[in-house]
């Protein structure tokens, strides 16, 4: 139990580092097409094989709709995309793509909210505002 608070304590004053996670800068990238287009060809590279190219899930969920197994803002997708999710086979892509592959394939999977593609995967996780 001691150790546990520890390790609290410790995550609190020396947070993981995020790759130079800044969310106002991730919003000014979804602004720029060719980073949109980056983010595209990377998630078409990468994604496609567990998300489907429409991104209307496969083995992997649904990233068009407003359900999410570990949230849906900007900044909990790049933490899902770089860190992974392992038990559930989500890759570590923070270790496979460049920083900036990263970046776009978030600002990309976030543009995909809405889309509605044809036969969808059913909703996980939580409904997120």
């Amino acid at each position: 139990k001691e150790y546990e608070q520890q390790m609290a304590d410790a995550a609190k004053r020396w947070p993981a580092p995020t790759g130079g996670l800044d969310e106002a800068a991730l919003l000014a990238v979804a602004k720029d097409p060719a980073r949109l287009a980056l983010g595209k060809a990377t998630f078409t590279t990468n994604c496609v094989a567990c998300h489907r190219a429409d991104a209307g899930g496969l083995i992997g969920p649904n990233l068009t709709d407003e359900y999410w197994i570990h949230g849906g803002t900007l900044a909990a997708i790049y933490k899902t995309v770089d860190g992974g999710v392992l038990e559930k086979g989500m890759p570590n892509w923070g270790k496979l793509l460049k920083p900036e592959q990263v970046k776009a394939v978030v600002i990309y999977v976030a543009s995909l909210k809405g889309t509605n593609p044809p036969n969808p995967k059913a909703p996980q996780g939580d409904k997120q505002p």
